[in-house]
């Protein structure tokens, strides 16, 4: 019994020890966030620990007695928050979540600042993930999101070499071009201008 036991307990450090299947991504890939279902791109960044997400015009407000922040994710981190306002694009989503904690982020000869940090959901190769995010004014930054080590840890393995290795989101439909609608429309002129001229040709029928 005693050897039974000793072999079992063996048997699951191994398993425990074992490394998790993990993927090989880009440092840059498209992830699709939920439920509003927006395509943007996200960097992987081992250098970071925390993963954060671009948020403009931060609002705190309270909602069955819990901390709720409601701010804009734009894609596009050259849109300003006064654009957004304006009502200037519609490039952009708005989402409300309860807040998870604070985080003291430190910044690169800057002083510490304190974030509120959110539960998200996304869709990252077909699959659906619910992470921790910092929100900050990511304007600085080319992506609009940026995955740290505590998520990166447990599912993927980064290749610095390539981006976008697990697909891209669906190509929208192309407007057909101006020259060609404009042939188009040339081409039905010239049909109903040729049917009014035969048709002013045929001698009126005779009236009994």
């Amino acid at each position: 019994v005693l050897l039974t036991l000793i072999a079992s307990y063996a048997s699951n450090l191994i398993a425990e020890t074992e490394p998790r299947q993990k993927t090989i991504f880009g440092w840059v890939e498209w992830i699709q966030l939920q439920p509003s279902q927006k395509y943007t791109k996200a960097k992987f960044d081992t250098g970071a620990k925390t993963s954060s997400m671009h948020a403009l015009n931060i609002e705190w407000f309270e909602k069955n007695g819990e901390d709720w922040v409601r701010f804009q994710f734009s894609p596009n981190t050259k849109i300003s928050a006064k654009r957004i306002l304006s009502g200037k694009t519609r490039n952009f989503i708005t989402i409300e979540a309860p807040v998870v904690r604070n985080a003291l982020i430190k910044q690169h000869k800057r002083s510490s600042a304190e974030r509120p940090v959110i539960h998200q959901k996304f869709i990252l190769d077909g699959k659906e993930y619910e992470g921790e995010f910092t929100l900050t004014d990511r304007r600085r930054f080319i992506y609009p999101i940026l995955f740290g080590r505590r998520f990166l840890q447990h599912v993927a393995v980064i290749d610095p070499a390539h981006t976008f290795l697990r697909g891209r989101p669906p190509a929208k439909e192309k407007a057909a071009p101006a020259s060609t609608t404009k042939a188009a429309t040339t081409a039905t002129d010239e049909t109903k201008l040729a049917t009014t001229k035969t048709e002013s040709t045929v001698p009126a029928a005779s009236k009994n």
